[in-house]
């Protein structure tokens, strides 16, 4: 028995059927949890399904006994009916060589639409993404791919673009007067710069009070940033990724993760058993991996649920 995540149930049975090379009907689902997306961002978690996959015995087979018994007895029955229900009478015509190879034909051509509409309802399946969250892209259906085409082949208008730019500085102002007035709230008296471009908005808070504003291991800033995104999200801007800083703390807890990435590597190739770190926020996550990427001694991968997933480091296989 496993338990798999997804963003629903069937993306969660789908990765765990991809990962036990099993079918549908050959494992058993139970629903341990339901996806939730929360409020704003809080109380959110991805669905968990328990895949048992069933033992081969389990599965009902047809005896070469039972399987002649049950062509007797279909004769039998056959042959009882047959007086009451007269088969119609159907006459050949001349033509019938030509009229069977037209059958045979239309009945290939039938055939294949229904064999290509069961691969594309599979395919899904197949697609389904087990990798870690972190570290895995999203999975791009042939649809997507030809939207975002269509999309990049049209120009968007030099009226289009002004209207665009507006609109996201007019929400980046409205996010910065909602900060201020949320940290005033939290007793920190700050002034914000922003540094705004067409897809980025970083906003730098400038306090006295930094402590404060970070918290302990950087929890306040990150909230206060997941809160930020989903503010801008919620105005129609969601292509600007928004990142919150206070006295270059987001630079300095970089270099720490580095450090940390490497000192727990050496310690993995020391001692062989792997290591799990403290919960870290998923942009936090993506730098360990991107940091041991390249590491050929080690390798990486998240587990547990947010907000206490976890990187662990192991020794490469």
């Amino acid at each position: 028995m496993t338990v798999f995540e997804g963003n629903t149930v069937a993306a969660a049975i789908a990765a765990g059927l991809k990962q036990l090379h099993r079918t549908r009907d050959q494992v058993e689902v139970e629903v341990i949890a339901e996806a939730k997306k929360g409020f704003l961002g809080l109380g959110k978690h991805p669905a968990q399904v328990r895949l048992t996959v069933v033992p081969a015995s389990a599965a009902p087979a047809t005896t070469p006994t039972s399987a002649t018994a049950t062509a007797q007895q279909s004769v039998a029955t056959e042959s009882t009916t047959a007086p009451t229900m007269p088969r119609p009478t159907v006459r050949t015509p001349k033509s019938t060589p030509t009229r069977q190879a037209k059958t045979s034909q239309a009945t290939t051509s039938a055939a294949k639409p229904a064999t290509s509409k069961a691969k594309a309802v599979a395919k899904p399946a197949s697609m389904a993404v087990i990798a870690d969250t972190d570290q895995s892209k999203p999975a791009t259906t042939s649809k997507t791919k030809s939207v975002a085409a269509d999309q990049s082949q049209t120009p968007r208008t030099p009226a289009e673009i002004a209207a665009r730019q507006a609109a996201n500085e007019t929400a980046v102002r409205a996010l910065c007067d909602y900060l201020l007035a949320v940290v005033k709230e939290l007793g920190v008296t700050a002034d914000l710069d922003v540094d705004f471009g067409n897809r980025y908005a970083t906003l730098n808070f400038d306090t006295t009070k930094q402590g404060l504003l970070i918290g302990k291991h950087g929890r306040t800033i990150n909230a206060l940033q997941d809160l930020a995104q989903v503010y801008m999200n919620h105005h129609g801007a969601s292509h600007v990724n928004v990142v919150l800083d206070v006295d270059d703390y987001r630079g300095r807890r970089a270099a720490t993760l580095k450090r940390l990435a490497e000192s727990t590597a050496r310690e993995v190739i020391a001692t062989g058993k792997q290591v799990f770190l403290d919960p870290m926020p998923s942009f936090e996550r993506k730098l360990i991996h991107a940091e041991l990427a390249n590491n050929h001694h080690v390798t990486t991968f998240s587990e547990g649920r947010d907000p206490h997933r976890a990187v662990v480091v192991a020794i490469r296989k």
